[in-house]
């Protein structure tokens, strides 16, 4: 059984039906039982403050606590003017990446906000997340240095070959009085390489597309790309702990251009078209939008409807006293059955124990 608080923010994730979400969410706040204090923090955990305010923003003032909203105003206004100040950032980041040939592709983060949710205040981000080649990486690495970035911390003393051998994103920060203002993920694939991720620019190639942010020309993925790879990160990496994730999959997937043909295939070659299933039907569950036809069998079957009530349930508890050890085992369950191939499950099986080692090993030292 969810709490109110829980309750609360799945109606702001209502897409469709929304005059239903704030009768039900009047009611909920009517009982007297919000604790609003544990309602934010459960909100900027999931990163879900913009709807959560919009959803508020239905009912007369006085029936929430007004320094409350003024909490949630502020979160809202920040996010707006980090959003704009990335963007500004990429741009400028890919003006002199351009002028050495090289053509980043941004996904998730900012262009998820703006091709997605039709508002850049709308979506909750803390970074810029970009698909480059890989044969790249030593002219990124020394042109972002040479205009004062820094290399994320973990890599700071590896070589280009060390990070590729151990990872699929090359990360740098612009640093200003010790606090990093400006994060940067270079991507050539998702997760690190054992997790069987690997998917490149250049086999997404077809999916780039053209469109214009803030006055500039830019490279974007299509739709169907922006489905696949939100699903590849919501999903195969991060095994759909947020609400924002399971939001931003439902709002790509409204977008009727999809090409369902296309994301089964790449879903099937990288061994997680569970994933796909399980996203799509996490999405028409919390937020009410329509199963698409092309993928309903398969996202209602038996199997599938067991891991996505699973991951409900982990998305009800993880924030609620749940241990880290009974967390991580569900996460690493789901890995398991929600990937294909005996080969991909082991080589993630010796992946993941490799960093529950690492971890410990961190803090105990």
């Amino acid at each position: 059984m969810s709490t109110p608080e829980f309750q609360l923010l799945l109606l702001s994730l209502r897409i469709e039906g929304s005059p239903r979400a704030v009768i039900e969410a009047r009611r909920i706040i009517e009982t007297g039982e919000i604790m609003w204090d544990d309602l934010y923090q459960q909100a900027n955990y999931h990163n879900v403050r913009p709807q959560l305010l919009k959803l508020l923003n239905g009912f007369a003032a006085e029936i929430y606590p007004s320094p409350f909203r003024g909490k949630l105003e502020t979160a809202c206004r920040r996010n707006l003017y980090n959003q704009l100040s990335y963007i500004e950032e990429f741009f400028r980041v890919r003006q002199f990446l351009n002028e050495a040939g090289i053509h980043p592709v941004p996904f998730k983060g900012f262009w998820l906000g703006y091709c997605a949710y039709g508002n850049l205040a709308d979506r909750e981000s803390g970074d810029v997340d970009v698909f480059i080649r890989s044969g790249d990486l030593e002219k990124i690495r020394a042109l972002m240095e040479e205009r004062g970035y820094r290399v994320e911390n973990a890599f700071s003393h590896s070589s280009v070959k060390e990070v590729m051998n151990r990872s699929q994103e090359y990360n740098f920060d612009r640093i200003e009085e010790g606090v990093s203002r400006f994060h940067i993920e270079f991507h050539w694939g998702i997760c690190p390489p054992d997790y069987g991720m690997g998917i490149t620019l250049e086999e997404l190639e077809s999916q780039i597309t053209t469109t214009i942010i803030q006055g500039q020309e830019l490279e974007v993925f299509t739709p169907s790309a922006n489905l696949l790879l939100t699903l590849m990160h919501h999903g195969g990496k991060d095994r759909f702990g947020l609400l924002k994730q399971i939001l931003d999959i439902a709002l790509i997937m409204k977008d009727d251009k999809i090409d369902w043909s296309w994301v089964r295939s790449k879903a099937i070659k990288y061994n997680l078209e569970p994933v796909v299933y399980v996203g799509a039907n996490l999405a028409t569950r919390l937020t009410g939008i329509d199963l698409p036809e092309k993928i309903r069998v398969e996202a209602v079957s038996k199997k599938i409807t067991r891991l996505t009530e699973e991951r409900l349930r982990m998305l009800m508890t993880v924030r609620n006293g749940r241990s880290k050890v009974s967390l991580n085992f569900s996460n690493w369950l789901f890995r398991m059955r929600s990937r294909t191939g005996l080969i991909l499950k082991t080589k993630i099986t010796i992946a993941t124990g490799k960093e529950v080692v690492s971890k410990f090993l961190t803090t105990t030292s």
